[in-house]
């Protein structure tokens, strides 16, 4: 972090106190001598205070409203706040508790009550030189930078260090392995399909799900499809991947209650809707068909994560999106300080995506800062724009995109190519009813 950045204009570092009024008044009386202190009551208004400033460090009370630990993980996601240590804290000390705080990725814990020398001292560990070194991630003269470098681009073309940022999100669950496992079959010139029913028929959730989306109507087999072997047959390798990759995605996040007002069946029919639609245009294009279904149905997974385990922050985007009828994922940057695409691509990574898919959601909404897989991301950006358009779910806004000219042009795309990408779109979404009822069922 930038020194200057850190101090105030009296030089002393500052510490942003996240908790009730009459605690966060005490606690800055007693770092009165050597801190300067700002106090958010909540996590919500922690996270609108940290736009405009950037604290030394953050100490929040687990309990605040809007939970100390899903603020933690919010400012560990965000690459801005890179190096802020969070120090934890509760009235209620538990194994239970230290736990989660190191998972949220907090510097440390402190039980309540405290006083101002434990308190300075804990503070002064977390904002040792090597503390912070270790918080930031920063490599060690000699260390290997080869991780780095293989790492997804962020929106504004910088490099960093995304892995680990969501995993440790409490509730999020690990992916299967099975998924890796079987692309990499289905990319093998030697797999065949009886290695691929093997592996999907250690998981009989899987397996159940495949079947049934299989058997929709959308693919309209005369006869009900019973044998794996057949399926990858008719469907070909990849097509059954793909299946997987969708069920096992739907499986592990598709189903919740929403809380925060988020329309959350619609913005699963955007997702099919978007899978369908890449495609289609896709076979038009006569590029990236392999890829096009999957980068559709990803590309939004990142609201998915907000909604469902940061509802009291997302609540707010969306409450901003309907009073101020703007893009959610404005809403998203003007809230949070970081968009669904940040999110969703270090689930990319920490689910061990294809780079192609990474790079797919990450960049979807301003494709011409791709520098790879470019012409993936204008289609997605395509099927995202003409899904929107046709009416097909909802991204969680009412707004119809445009079509940036990059991507036109990437496509030579006029108003007559548009017509028929548009009309080839609408012509495929009439079976993506089948599929999503599959799905959901």
């Amino acid at each position: 972090m930038d020194d200057e950045l850190q101090e105030s204009a009296e030089g002393a570092k500052r510490v942003l106190i996240v908790d009730r009024d009459r605690m966060a008044a005490l606690i800055s009386k007693m770092l009165i001598e050597n801190y300067a202190a700002d106090v958010a009551t909540d996590g919500l208004k922690a996270v609108k205070k940290l736009r405009t400033l950037l604290p030394s460090l953050i100490l929040a009370d687990v309990d605040v409203p809007g939970n100390g630990l899903r603020l933690a993980e919010l400012v560990g996601m965000n690459p801005k706040f890179r190096g802020i240590p969070v120090i934890l804290t509760s009235a209620k000390p538990s194994p239970d508790i230290v736990i989660k705080a190191r998972n949220a990725g907090a510097s440390s814990y402190l039980a309540k009550p405290f006083g101002p020398r434990d308190l300075r001292g804990r503070i002064d560990q977390a904002l040792s030189p090597r503390a912070l070194q270790e918080i930031s991630g920063e490599s060690a003269p000699g260390d290997s930078d080869a991780d780095a470098a293989q790492q997804p681009e962020t929106e504004d073309g910088a490099r960093t260090d995304i892995i680990g940022r969501v995993r440790q999100i409490e509730g999020l669950p690990p992916f299967p392995a099975t998924h890796a496992e079987i692309m990499k079959l289905a990319q093998s010139e030697d797999a065949t399909s009886a290695d691929i029913a093997d592996k999907i028929q250690l998981d009989p959730d899987l397996l159940a799900m495949v079947f049934k989306l299989v058997n929709s109507s959308y693919y309209g087999f005369r006869k009900q499809i019973d044998s794996l072997k057949l399926a990858v047959t008719l469907l070909g390798l990849e097509e059954v991947a793909n299946l997987v990759m969708t069920a096992q995605v739907f499986q592990k996040l598709g189903n919740y209650e929403s809380k925060t007002g988020l329309d959350i069946q619609a913005l699963w029919k955007h997702l099919v809707g978007a899978a369908f639609v890449a495609r289609a245009i896709a076979k038009k294009l006569k590029t990236e068909e392999e890829s096009a279904f999957l980068s559709g149905m990803l590309h939004d997974l990142g609201k998915v994560v907000l909604d469902c385990f940061f509802s009291d922050y997302y609540a707010a985007v969306l409450d901003m999106v309907k009073a101020e009828d703007i893009a959610i994922v404005s809403a998203e940057q003007e809230t949070l300080g970081i968009s669904h695409t940040d999110v969703g691509g270090q689930l990319a990574v920490e689910w061990k995506f294809a780079d192609k898919y990474q790079n797919a959601i990450l960049h979807h909404h301003k494709p011409e800062r791709a520098t790879r897989f470019g012409r993936l991301v204008g289609l997605v950006h395509l099927a995202d724009a003409l899904c929107r358009q046709l009416g097909y779910g909802s991204g969680g806004d009412d707004l119809t995109p445009d079509i940036d000219e990059a991507v036109l042009e990437r496509f030579a795309l006029g108003d007559k190519g548009l017509q028929i990408l548009t009309e080839a779109a609408q012509q495929d979404l009439e079976d993506a009813d089948s599929f999503l009822s599959a799905l959901a069922s």
